[in-house]
């Protein structure tokens, strides 16, 4: 029986965090409603927080006009000091990342989170040393569902086969955003997003559980 069927061959896999590694679906939630009652006076409906999981908080208030800025500002200086106890690391996460790490896969970060909080999240749970490259909202002009963040990620390895890269991410953005690079994109099972969504468009697969992602790959040398 040959071990290597159906398996995608890669050289590299990128992650998104919120929602993919990093559970920070409550902290967004909880930070955008703190936000929008103190310097609005309401609050946005689930739903609406929900669509902006994945994009830049430049882009969710700038929509805002004049506003836009005192909301990014609450926004950071609420949420920062609350990553830690209002977030917690997906199951298996580490394992995952250290069993991909041993077997030779390059491994990396493409976020919309600014560096800082970027920075943040790796920290508060023992994460950063185990990512190659690390792409965040400040390293890029354009954002997801732009490819251009996933292709600065393969350039800073030095990396040109888009097909030898897998994006893991957990929203439609994330999907497209491999698309448009020509990459291979797995979505998560523990997502937040709508799953139907998600699937019409077509994912590489579902990630069940992060400990299954080394079996679904075959290393290839990276070129």
């Amino acid at each position: 029986m040959n071990e290597n069927r159906g398996k995608i061959e890669i050289s590299t896999v990128l992650f998104d965090i919120d929602g993919t590694l990093i559970n920070t679906v409550p902290l967004i939630m909880a930070s955008h409603r703190h936000t929008f009652n103190k310097i609005l006076g309401w609050i946005p409906s689930d739903e609406e927080i929900l669509s902006t999981v994945g994009e830049p908080l430049v882009a969710t208030f700038g929509r805002y006009g004049d506003q836009g800025e005192t909301l990014m500002a609450e926004y950071i200086r609420w949420s920062v000091p609350r990553t830690a106890s209002h977030s917690t690391l997906f199951e298996g996460i580490v394992p995952m990342l250290e069993s991909l790490r041993s077997r030779g896969f390059l491994t990396g970060i493409v976020t919309a989170r600014r560096c800082e909080g970027m920075a943040i999240c790796l920290d508060a749970f023992d994460l950063s040393a185990l990512f190659d490259v690390r792409v965040c909202a400040e390293d890029t002009a354009r954002h997801k569902p732009d490819p251009e963040p996933i292709l600065f990620a393969m350039e800073k390895l030095g990396i040109s086969r888009t097909d030898q890269v897998l994006y893991v991410g957990d929203t439609v953005r994330d999907l497209e955003s491999a698309r448009r690079a020509g990459c291979h994109f797995a979505a998560v099972g523990w997502t937040s997003m709508d799953r139907e969504e998600i699937d019409r468009l077509g994912p590489a697969f579902w990630l069940e559980r992060a400990e299954d992602l080394p079996a679904k790959l075959r290393l290839v040398k990276p070129a």
